[in-house]
């Protein structure tokens, strides 16, 4: 059984992921956080609040790196 974080349980429980999933969108948090310099908080509630469509999409294709990038140019895009 995978042990999550307390920001993995975060996200497990607003996006309703499985623990393996949980885990992906914290890296991929991480990594976006990284990529636009914004903490992993801000990231959370941009992705939270204003990305139904890059959440319908990882759904549909399980594209993780599509997702990454979508999100990364539009953050980078507000700047």
């Amino acid at each position: 059984m995978i042990q999550l974080t307390y920001f993995e349980l975060e996200l497990q429980n607003e996006f309703q992921l499985s623990d393996r999933d949980a885990r992906r969108m914290d890296r991929a948090v991480h990594d976006i956080s990284e990529s636009v310099g914004m903490s992993k908080s801000e990231v959370f509630d941009f992705i939270k609040f204003g990305c139904e469509e890059e959440m319908k999409s990882l759904e549909i294709d399980y594209d993780w790196k599509a997702f990454f990038h979508s999100i990364t140019f539009r953050l980078k895009k507000q700047s």
